[in-house]
Formats: structure tokens, C-alpha cells, sequence
């Protein structure tokens, strides 16, 4: 069998390397069509591209990025060092404001990133299928990938990090490669700070075994003196503003629920690459890279754990993404020496590593597919309403507020007024006052605030603070929404939006009634808010049908109708509220008496008026259901022995008993927005 095995070993070997090779050139071809979708989508892919825009926008015209002045606006912060926003700004001066140039540095970025850990990876080994599976595997991580595409800073850090560590591992004789690191490491510390723990900390412990002590700390002192002297004069040059900025704005609040959820999908995903980052701190005499990728390993995987922060996202695992695919590289390198010895065992578990690793990057090629890939796709094929609030911007001149599309702002040439997040951060720290910002909203300073909310998460939450969410639904309305993004204009602004027809676009039905003040959504019921008096806001029958009302129904009226979504079914509608605060007196039709029964109403009949809000005076009010009828079409037995139990009108905070959606009857945009019951303007729905 020994036999057999060592005659088999080299084509068992060929064979994992052609399975190799041919998923790492899937992930090339991945990585290259995700690449050419983000440089050529002219609109945001995401939140943190369009403030470094605008501080590139703002350095071209010789301003100072680093406030340290937050009382009055731009309400901004620059959170990085200024080397990616000075290598974006002379595009921004001569070609205008786009996100195209700083897409452009990443993607580059991303794959002299994977060329330095190719290279790293040949100069300890000698081996090149190694060196090019250590680079390209580094592609094949949706964090990698997801973010190559952005005009955000951390590749071009990353970059300038796995230089200077292919550098000190080529020239680490050589004096004036120790000045090359030491420079390459400061470039990658002041174009992200977090990359001054790993890339160094890998640099000394390298220089430390190979060279001696005396030239680690020389790098040491190099990196530290020049880093502090930059701090201190660009501390000094912004009046404090530098370290208010990428310090004191950076210390969010931590939550270990985040790092435990990347870590356990790490863990998930890519528990091959883990295990051999293990493998490879418990062997430091077999592995020739091990003072070099061991110490980088560790470093970046502290700086994964800031993950944690609240606004973190998948950029603080790229670095760790750099280390496994070196660690992977080396070793296989290693694998591959002892398979060329001749023992018979090792050419077969060379073949079985290659299989695995190959595996891994199937698994984590698919992961790709599934996040950033997809989420581009979705993307570009919201650009049409992503085209449509670009021209909304356009056509409201003045300050905008807004998060997800601030982009918007950016591309027009107009500055920022605020970074929601950022200073969201700040005020719940209590480091910032947001009152002139919420005396503004209140004022209906702002023509346009747009706060974007995503499918799954409550993102919004922490972006705005309370205070500010809830100026918005007190004095703004919702007019538009597109692309996930709810729009509102100042009240002052916005007459009642109601058609003047009374019906919602292809509606089946009319609209109850008015709700210039907007309305609530009780799980699938609908309170409709106007300004008016009590008794003078007109509530209509929104189609024909039979009315029923009970001798004990003071405020209230129900009709059956005909299901128009389901022919032949019978429904209910359920109209309630049309009595005065203290429910003495009935603002009814006088058409309808109590006790009413089968009482045959058109479309649009008139049946009473809008009642008197009981939270609130200066609004009018109506409660509107729409109910399944119980088999004989007779009206549903829960509410009916609710009323007959209580003797009272139908409350309005009754649950869901069953409940229609009246979204599809009325073509009304579901408005239950920032996931609360909150009075919120209404809008009909739109043909996409």
C-alpha cells in the first residue's frame, strides 16, 4: 500500500491543484464582475462612502475636515486619518464630486493587497502555487469582496500594510527597507488608525527574530516617533480637533452580541482556515513565516474584536481575511516541502490539504454569492428609485437631512449638514447637544429628511436619536417613499395630500375619510387623523353595501360588502369614533339611527363625521377595520361579544381579532415605520 500510495502521491497531488485552481478562478471572476457592478453604480452603495466625499469636496476647497467645534453645523466628523480623503481629493478638484475615484482606489487596492500576500507568502517559501493561493484566496471572502467595491478607506490601509510587510520580509537587511516599512506602516496607520496593532506588531516580531532587537526597536521608534509627531501637529493644526475627531468619536458603545454573531459565523464559515490559523501558532520551528504571520495573526485578530462597536461592520474582519489567507499559504507551502521528501504519507495529505482548502473556499465563494453579490444585484435594480430621490434631492434646494443616501447630497456639489450616526453616537455619550438641531427640525429648517430603513434591522435606531425621530413624525409628513427610504417634508409645507377623488390609485376601494394629520396603524387597523373640528370632517361609506348599526353603538357604524378581492366572500368594514370626547354626543348621520340593520349605502355615502381623538384635542379622528363576516355573512362573533360583554363602543385598543389588511382594499403604503405604533402620515401606494 505504501507503495501504491507514493507511485499515486504526485497525481493525487496534480489533481487537488487543478480543483484548486479552478475554484480560485471563480473567485476571480466573482471578485472582477462585483468589482466593474460598483464602479459603474453612480449612486451610494453605502453609508460611510458619502462623508468622505464631502471631506474631499471640503479639502479641495481648503477647509478643515476635523472640526473641533460641534455646536453648530455641519454637524460632521472626519473618524479616519486624512490619507485616503487626500489621495481621493485631487480626482474630486478636477473631475467633481463622485464616488467613482474612491471605488477605484479600493478595488485597487484589494488586489495589491492579494499581490503583497502572494508575494509574502513566495518570498519565505519559494513556493508559487502557495504564494498564489494565499493571494487569491483572500478574495474569496465576502468581507473582502463586499467591501472592494466601496469608496471607503480600509483597503487602502490594508494595502499599504501588506506592503510593508512583504517589504520588511524581502529587505529586512537591507536599512533602507527598514525606512520603506517604517513608511508603509505609517501610511496604513493614518489611512485607518486600527491598523496600528497587527501589521507593526508582525513587522518588530520579524525583525526581532531575523535581524535582532536593535533594528525591531529601530522600526519601533521609527513608527512611534513619526506617528506621535503626525498626531501632535495635526492635533495642533486643527485646535484638537484631529483627536476629537478619530478618537473621541470613535469610542462607541460595545456590544458583545455583535462580536459573538461575527464570530460564531466565522466559525460556521470558514472553520478550516481557523483551524489551520491554530495549527499554525502551535508549530513555530516547521513553518518559515511563523515570526511573520503568527504575530499578525494575533494582532488582527484583536482588532476583528471591535466589531463589537455599535456601527460596525464587516471592514474590521478584512484584516483578519489578509492573516488566514496567510496562514492558509504558509501552510501549504509547508505541506508541499514535506510532500517533494518522499515519504510515502505525505504527497497524499498535501492532496487531502489542497481538497480541504479548495472546500473552504467553495463555502466561503458561496457566502460571497449570497451577501455582497446579491446585495448589489438588489441594489442596482433599485436604481430606478434610487434616480427618482436623487431628483427629489435636486429639486429641494437647502439643507437635506439624511443617512443611508446622503450621497445624494455629495453628487449635487451640496455639502453635508449632519452624519446622523456619528453624532447620534456623540449625543447619547453626552458629548454633544442636539438642541439647536431639534429646534431646527421643529422650525421645518430642513425642505427634505430622508431616513432609510433596512428589511431586517432596526438600523435606524442608531442612526437618530429619539428626540430626533420623534420632531420628525411631530412636525414633518411622510411623503415618498423609495429604495427602503422614507421622505418627509415639514407639515407647515404640505397641504392635505388626499385625492381629490377620495381614492388611492387602482384602489378597489375609496378612502374612508380625511387624514391630513396623518394616521395610525393598530396592527391592520387604521386611525385616520385630520385638522378639524369635531363633527365637521366627513367620513364616507368606501363602497356600496348593507349598514348595521346597534342600539349601543354610539360612535360606530359597520357595513358588509362584497369582497372585491375575493368575489362571492362577504367582508365588513367597521367605521368608529364619531362621537365627541366624552362619547355623549353622536356625529352619525342622522340617516342612520341606532339600531339600524341592513341599511343599503352607495360608494361615498355620506355616514357621519370624524370624532374627537382622545389623546389629543386639536385632531379629529377615525378607527377604521376591515373583518372577515362568520359564515352566514352575519357580522364577527368576536366583536360582537365584546360589545355585547363591555356595553360600549368598540375600543380602540382591541388586538387583532382577525383582521384584514387594508393595504390591498384602500392601495395605502403600509406606514408603520421606525417599528413603533406612532401616528405617521399616510401615502398611497405607487406602481413600481
Amino acid at each position: 500500500m505504501k507503495s501504491s500510495l507514493t507511485a499515486l502521491g504526485p497525481y493525487l497531488v496534480q489533481g487537488a491543484q487543478i480543483i484548486v485552481g479552478m475554484f480560485l478562478a471563480v473567485a476571480i471572476l466573482i471578485f472582477s464582475i462585483h468589482a466593474v457592478m460598483g464602479l459603474g453604480y453612480p449612486y451610494p452603495l453605502d453609508y460611510g462612502e458619502a462623508p468622505l466625499v464631502d471631506q474631499a469636496m471640503r479639502l479641495a476647497g481648503g477647509e478643515n475636515i476635523y472640526q473641533a467645534d460641534l455646536s453648530t453645523p455641519p454637524y460632521t466628523i472626519a473618524n479616519y486619518p486624512p490619507l485616503y480623503v487626500l489621495a481621493m481629493t485631487p480626482f474630486i478638484k478636477l473631475c467633481g464630486p463622485s464616488f467613482l475615484p474612491g471605488r477605484a482606489i479600493a478595488v485597487f487596492s484589494t488586489l495589491a493587497t492579494a499581490l503583497f500576500l502572494g508575494l509574502i507568502i513566495h518570498t519565505h517559501t519559494k513556493n508559487r502555487q502557495a504564494a498564489w493561493l494565499s493571494g487569491i484566496l483572500f478574495l474569496t471572502f465576502r468581507y473582502v469582496v463586499g467591501w472592494s467595491a466601496l469608496a471607503r478607506v480600509d483597503m487602502l490601509g490594508l494595502a499599504c500594510s501588506s506592503a510593508a510587510l512583504y517589504v520588511v520580509s524581502r529587505y529586512h537587511a537591507d536599512r533602507r527597507g527598514l525606512w520603506l516599512t517604517a513608511l508603509l506602516l505609517l501610511a496604513a496607520i493614518y489611512t485607518r488608525q486600527t491598523y496600528g496593532l497587527a501589521a507593526p506588531l508582525a513587522s518588530f516580531v520579524w525583525l526581532w527574530a531575523t535581524e535582532g532587537w536593535k533594528k525591531a526597536l529601530t522600526l519601533a521608534a521609527l513608527v512611534g516617533g513619526a506617528g506621535l509627531f503626525l498626531l501632535l501637529a495635526l492635533n495642533g493644526l486643527t485646535q484638537g480637533g484631529f483627536i476629537l475627531n478619530i478618537i473621541t468619536a470613535n469610542v462607541n458603545t460595545f456590544e458583545s452580541a455583535t462580536l459573538w454573531r461575527y464570530a460564531q459565523e466565522l466559525a460556521t464559515r470558514a472553520p478550516l482556515l481557523l483551524a489551520g490559523g491554530l495549527l499554525l501558532l502551535c508549530v513555530p520551528r516547521r513553518v518559515s513565516a511563523w515570526p511573520l504571520v503568527a504575530p499578525y495573526l494575533i494582532g488582527s485578530l484583536i482588532s476583528a474584536a471591535t466589531v463589537g462597536k455599535i456601527g460596525s461592520n464587516v471592514n474590521y474582519l478584512v484584516e483578519l481575511s489578509a492573516a488566514l489567507s496567510l496562514v492558509t499559504g504558509a501552510l501549504v507551502a509547508w505541506s508541499a516541502a514535506g510532500a517533494t521528501r518522499g515519504r510515502w504519507w505525505q504527497a497524499p495529505l498535501h492532496a487531502v490539504l489542497l481538497i480541504l482548502v479548495s472546500m473552504q473556499a467553495g463555502g466561503l465563494l458561496q457566502q460571497t454569492l449570497e451577501h455582497p453579490v446579491t446585495e448589489l444585484k438588489w441594489r442596482v435594480k433599485a436604481e430606478k428609485n434610487q434616480r427618482e430621490l436623487y431628483q427629489l434631492v435636486s429639486e429641494h434646494p437647502g439643507p437635506v437631512l439624511a443617512d443611508e443616501y446622503m450621497g445624494f447630497l455629495t453628487l449635487q456639489d451640496r455639502p453635508l449638514y449632519i452624519q446622523p450616526f456619528e453624532m447620534t453616537q456623540l449625543a447619547n455619550a453626552g458629548r454633544w447637544d442636539q438642541s439647536a438641531l431639534l429646534a431646527d427640525i421643529h422650525a421645518g429648517k430642513f425642505p427634505l429628511i430622508m431616513i432609510h430603513h433596512f428589511p431586517h434591522a432596526e438600523v435606524y435606531k442608531t442612526r437618530w436619536t429619539p428626540e430626533m425621530l420623534e420632531a420628525i413624525q411631530h412636525d414633518y409628513t411622510l411623503t415618498h417613499s423609495r429604495a427602503d427610504t422614507l421622505v418627509y417634508q415639514p407639515r407647515s409645507a404640505v397641504i392635505n395630500r388626499l385625492p381629490a377623488e377620495g381614492r388611492c390609485p387602482s384602489a378597489p376601494w375609496r378612502l374612508p375619510t380625511r387624514s391630513d394629520r396623518g394616521m395610525w396603524w393598530f396592527s391592520r387597523g387604521l386611525g385616520f387623523m385630520a385638522t378639524g373640528e369635531p363633527g365637521t370632517v366627513p367620513v364616507y361609506a368606501v363602497a356600496e353595501g348593507w349598514l348595521t348599526r346597534r342600539s349601543y353603538w354610539n360612535d360606530t357604524v359597520a357595513i358588509q360588502h362584497i369582497d372585491p378581492l375575493h368575489p362571492g366572500e362577504k367582508i365588513w368594514t367597521v367605521y368608529q369614533g364619531m362621537s365627541d370626547r366624552q362619547d355623549e354626543e353622536s356625529f352619525i348621520s342622522s340617516s342612520f339611527p341606532p339600531g339600524s340593520v341592513d341599511v343599503p349605502v352607495e360608494a361615498g355615502e355620506l355616514l357621519g363625521y370624524q370624532g374627537r381623538w382622545q389623546a389629543q384635542n386639536i385632531w379629529a379622528y377615525l378607527f377604521f377595520v376591515i373583518t372577515p363576516a362568520r359564515e352566514d355573512g352575519s357580522f364577527p362573533a368576536a366583536l360582537v361579544d365584546l360589545a355585547n360583554e363591555t356595553d360600549t363602543p368598540l375600543p380602540r385598543e382591541l388586538e387583532d381579532q382577525g383582521w384584514l389588511d387594508p393595504a390591498p382594499y384602500l392601495k395605502l403604503l403600509h406606514s408603520q415605520v421606525m417599528g413603533q405604533n406612532v401616528w405617521l402620515p399616510w401615502q398611497c401606494q405607487t406602481e413600481e
